[in-house]
């Protein structure tokens, strides 16, 4: 039966709306009367620490982040987003990490966003977007996929950040 729960747990999105429903399945499941209460107590240890892994997702977890690229002799360079969940900024090496590119953000889903230019620099051309998938992500790091939305056939590319 635990085994069954845990696997329905992995099939659950990582999601805040998740977290209470994952917290009543646990507590819902029937455990044996012959079970010790040690093995309760374990039972409910596991499923608190599966809720909470369940609880923030990845539109949660970069609210009001800034995040450097992985890459070496790079300090600066990489993305932030503000506190209100709708802005962010990219950052270029250059320059000591001012004038970033101002944007906006849109979530499709979870795990992807588009950046999308806030300042329009002439009347023809359309704002540059960047599309970008979460891979992975934990406390201290993040992957995240930017995948090409231009012209030609350029390969989608991972790069890892961490959060500063």
């Amino acid at each position: 039966m635990l085994l069954s729960a845990f696997m329905t747990v992995q099939s659950i999105p990582h999601s805040t709306s998740y977290s209470v429903a994952l917290l009543t399945m646990c507590f819902n499941l029937q455990i044996n009367k012959e079970s010790n209460q040690m093995k309760k107590l374990i039972f409910a240890g596991l499923c608190v620490s599966l809720s909470t892994l369940a609880s923030a997702g990845a539109k949660e977890s970069l609210v009001g982040k800034r995040l450097v690229l992985d890459l070496p002799d790079v300090e600066c360079a990489g993305l932030s987003f503000s506190k209100n969940g709708k802005d962010a900024a990219m950052y270029a090496e250059m320059g000591q990490c001012q004038d970033p590119l101002p944007l906006r953000v849109k979530w499709l889903d979870d795990k992807t966003f588009i950046l999308i230019e806030k300042v329009r620099t002439n009347n023809i051309s359309p704002p540059r977007s960047y599309l970008y998938k979460v891979q992975n992500i934990n406390k201290h790091y993040l992957k995240l996929t930017q995948i090409w939305t231009g012209w030609g056939d350029s390969k989608d590319n991972t790069l890892g950040y961490y959060f500063k």
